[in-house]
């Protein structure tokens, strides 16, 4: 069971990796770099989206101890308002997961050429075992629950970087708190300031 639902996990990834291309936006009266940010001539859109994703500690309110989390988060823009749909997973260790989870939120950002700031609230859908013995029970438990988050990037460049997240993932069986190290990869890179003249 937990071989199946780990090839599922990284099934589910995939899609992600292939998604950082923002979608389109009108309005345009001036041109289009005027109304994004210029770096060196090279222009980045306003209103992007950005893959984040990585791995650290969390606490499980049904054990002792902690545990591995792994994460990751495709946030993305309607017009001017962000969402993010994600997934995480906890465990004794890597590899080893007890508990899957999978959120949908609405958020707020902030961005700059050196740091990317977001915090984000929803709904959460999780699948997961309680303890039994040295082990766990092979019923697994489904339930709905919130989820929030916050995640604080230094960039590398305008549109990479690493930072930290942190989140809180609430349902009626249990609380989890964890802490990420993260990741950063843009969609706002559109060209070369000239190609849009």
């Amino acid at each position: 069971m937990y071989g199946q639902l780990k090839y599922l996990f990284y099934l589910a990834c995939i899609p992600f990796l292939f998604c950082t291309k923002t979608m389109a936006q009108g309005q345009a009266s001036k041109p289009v770099w005027k109304r994004d940010t210029l770096v060196a001539d090279n222009v980045f859109r306003k209103y992007n989206n950005w893959l984040s994703a990585g791995g650290g500690i969390a606490k499980n309110s049904q054990f002792g101890g902690q545990q591995f989390t792994g994460g990751i988060d495709y946030n993305f823009h309607i017009q001017k308002e962000y969402f993010q749909f994600g997934l995480f997973v906890t465990g004794d260790q890597f590899g080893e997961y007890n508990n899957y989870q999978f959120h949908l939120c609405y958020g707020k950002r902030t961005e700059d050429g050196n740091l990317n700031f977001a915090y984000f609230g929803g709904l959460s859908f999780s699948t997961f075992y309680e303890r039994q013995g040295n082990g766990y029970d092979q019923n697994p438990i489904k339930d709905v629950g919130l989820y929030f988050n916050t995640e604080l990037i230094k960039k590398f460049t305008y549109d990479t970087g690493g930072g930290i997240s942190a989140f809180a993932d609430i349902n009626s069986h249990r609380l989890i708190l964890g802490a990420k190290l993260d990741l950063f990869f843009s969609g706002a890179y559109k060209g070369k300031k000239d190609s849009f003249y």
